[in-house]
């Protein structure tokens, strides 16, 4: 039986790794969750206690230390305590959202010396999949850094020019394939990720552990729009009113509202163009919970927002909701964005 290593860092990761997991029942799964911020309790290994879940065991890692002198010999701590992981594990596959992290580079060097053969697996990234994060390549990144890397940390560093496309990767599963970045297409063997993986009575059980029980009716109800808004600081006032021109054009919607998480606003700006219409209903989702974590259960028709990774999220998990983008002319990357939501 196959034994298979997952490293998350972020909700998105976490998601992938446990659809993943779930559908793979003739491996034998283990999660690790890294660079997760110190002297926190962590929710989702929390949530995979309470459920049956697909990992056979689950770990935590942290990064977020202060001070370079602490952080550098914690760091090293833990990653040396992932090599051990990963030498009892002796995994065949490995599977990773972003290869430019130390935790993954350290378990493949570690895992190679059991298995020359196991296999770095690159799970959809979010954006970075499809607009590639072109890295330096001058000899001061190129070499000079992954010499520093390598000196510093238990590791052999593998300088990927884009993430997804290190030496350690050789296949990659996505959303949307076809909309990979030019890199990734020409590099690695890429997959599409079912949308059914998204759909399973497992997964859902695990999303119940995030919602309170006066949350749950609303995420349980259908909606005809889904609002994203931005952080604060890019809500501008011509976005502002290019939200209130859409809505203007709309009528008796039932109406769910995202915002982001740093948003502490009461939204009365919002709210007040919609009681314009008194047919329309108006409800906000929790902020605190990532997107991520809420579109598996949500029902909506169609979703409005600035260019963002939420909206991207969206459009991958939800093929069928249409896509409704307003630009603030101050911004830039829109076209970019633009062309990958279109």
């Amino acid at each position: 039986m196959k034994v298979s290593l997952y490293i998350a860092a972020t909700p998105w990761n976490f998601l992938n790794s446990f659809v993943f997991a779930s559908q793979r029942k003739d491996e034998r799964s283990y999660l690790m969750y890294v660079d997760f911020p110190i002297n926190q309790p962590n929710p989702y290994l929390d949530a995979l206690s309470k459920i049956d879940s697909p990992f056979e065991q689950s770990w935590c890692f942290h990064g977020k230390f202060k001070g370079a002198w602490k952080k550098w010999r914690s760091r090293v701590r833990e990653l040396n305590e992932i090599k051990q992981i990963v030498a009892e594990l002796k995994p065949d596959q490995v599977f990773v959202g972003s290869d430019r992290r130390i935790e993954f580079q350290c378990a493949m060097t570690e895992a190679v010396k059991h298995k020359p053969e196991v296999k770095g697996i690159y799970l959809d990234e979010g954006v970075f999949s499809y607009t590639c994060r072109r890295r330096s390549q001058t000899w001061r990144d190129r070499v000079l850094d992954s010499w520093i890397k390598k000196r510093m940390y238990p590791c052999d560093w593998k300088h990927p020019i884009t993430i997804g496309a290190s030496e350690w990767i050789s296949e990659g599963w996505l959303l949307a394939p076809e909309k990979a970045c030019g890199l990734l297409k020409d590099l690695l063997l890429l997959n599409p990720i079912p949308l059914n993986f998204y759909q399973s009575p497992r997964l859902q059980s695990l999303l119940e552990q995030f919602i309170s029980d006066d949350q749950a009716p609303l995420l349980n109800q259908a909606y005809d729009l889904l609002i994203i808004l931005p952080h604060p600081s890019n809500l501008s006032v011509s976005l502002q009113q290019q939200y209130a021109e859409y809505l203007s054009k709309q009528t008796g919607l039932r109406i769910a509202v995202k915002k982001h998480p740093r948003d502490g606003s009461n939204l009365n700006w919002l709210e007040n163009i919609v009681k314009r219409d008194k047919r329309m209903s108006f409800s906000i989702l929790p902020s605190a919970l990532p997107l991520e974590l809420i579109l598996p259960k949500l029902s909506f028709s169609d979703v409005v927002s600035a260019p963002s990774t939420a909206l991207l999220t969206v459009k991958l998990l939800k093929k069928d909701v249409g896509i409704n983008i307003l630009t603030d002319e101050a911004e830039i990357h829109h076209s970019e964005f633009q062309e990958l939501l279109s």
